[in-house]
């Protein structure tokens, strides 16, 4: 079993790359049997790979990957893509969803290179606080379906314009009806606005329940802080303008749920990627910390020992 800790995250990004090749193929070639068993056995390889990283990582780390690092957060929420991605290809033959759902799978492991990948002393007392892994799952989950949303309104839109008419490469994609993918946009928005108000309200109670010897991280002007509340914020006015307004077609849900999505989720990992991770967590601030540390020695002051 020794090889499979030397699995590196290239390798199921590959994977993934090679599946959504094969949903590309399947764009300007008829759909085969051999086509759909590529794209099983290559999502299942990238989903196997990806849960053997995450495993190995844990390990190390000696915590759960929702709290291991941003690294590892992003990797658990690309992992939720694959899983879906290989749960669509076994049931269901025609849809082309993957030509969606892949290229967000992959943008979330690209993005994991650039934050974060090493625990730091917080991480281990979120994790064991029933409290912290309520907090990380929940965020998780929520982005999730910020995400799904986002993904589930463009192909709303795409179909509706395939179903004006017209010859174009959009009558080659196969996609759900517009009454389904309406329906689930709505759950997904509701899913969204759930997790993320429990995750919100875990993170304050987080605040509140940390050692008396240990500082606490929150503040309003964190840069992941005030986007989650942001897009908490965004996702509750949809969710009422969408339960208060029965004039509504499902159209117009499907832009203000696109054009809200894609601006939050825009707005979230491109702060997580100038903040270097989850709550500003860099690997440059921790190298500063340990420096500082050394130069200040802690002698029952702050936790990062500048006070002496």
């Amino acid at each position: 079993m020794g090889f499979l800790a030397k699995i590196h995250l290239s390798c199921f990004l590959l994977s993934y790359l090679v599946a959504f090749a094969g949903e590309v193929f399947q764009l300007v070639r008829q759909r085969s049997v051999v086509t759909r068993w590529i794209l099983l056995v290559a999502g299942i390889a990238g989903l196997f790979a990806h849960t053997v990283y995450l495993m190995t990582r844990s390990t190390n780390s000696q915590l759960p990957p929702l709290v291991g690092s941003s690294h590892d957060w992003l990797l658990v929420l690309a992992w939720l893509g694959g899983l879906f991605y290989v749960l669509l290809v076994a049931t269901q033959t025609r849809l082309a969803i993957g030509l969606f759902l892949l290229p967000a799978t992959m943008g979330l492991i690209v993005m994991a290179m650039f934050v974060d990948d090493v625990a730091i002393d917080a991480n281990r007392h979120l994790a064991a606080h029933r409290w912290g892994m309520l907090h990380a799952g929940t965020l998780v989950i929520g982005m999730g379906s910020v995400a799904a949303a986002t993904i589930c309104a463009l192909m709303y839109l795409l179909q509706y314009q395939k179903l004006r008419g017209g010859k174009s490469i959009l009558h080659r994609i196969q996609l759900p009806s517009l009454e389904q993918l309406t329906l689930f946009n709505r759950r997904l928005v509701v899913c969204t606005v759930v997790m993320l108000t429990v995750g919100l309200v875990t993170g304050f109670i987080l605040t509140r329940v940390k050692p008396a010897d240990e500082s606490s991280t929150f503040s309003w002007t964190d840069p992941i802080v005030a986007g989650t509340t942001l897009m908490w914020a965004i996702m509750v006015g949809t969710l009422s303008w969408l339960l208060t307004r029965k004039e509504q077609t499902g159209r117009q849900v499907a832009k203000l749920t696109f054009v809200a999505g894609g601006f939050l989720l825009l707005t979230i990992l491109g702060l997580m990627l100038i903040s270097g991770g989850v709550h500003g967590t860099t690997k440059a601030s921790e190298g500063n910390t340990d420096k500082s540390a050394a130069v200040f020695p802690s002698e029952g002051g702050s936790r990062l020992g500048l006070i002496p």
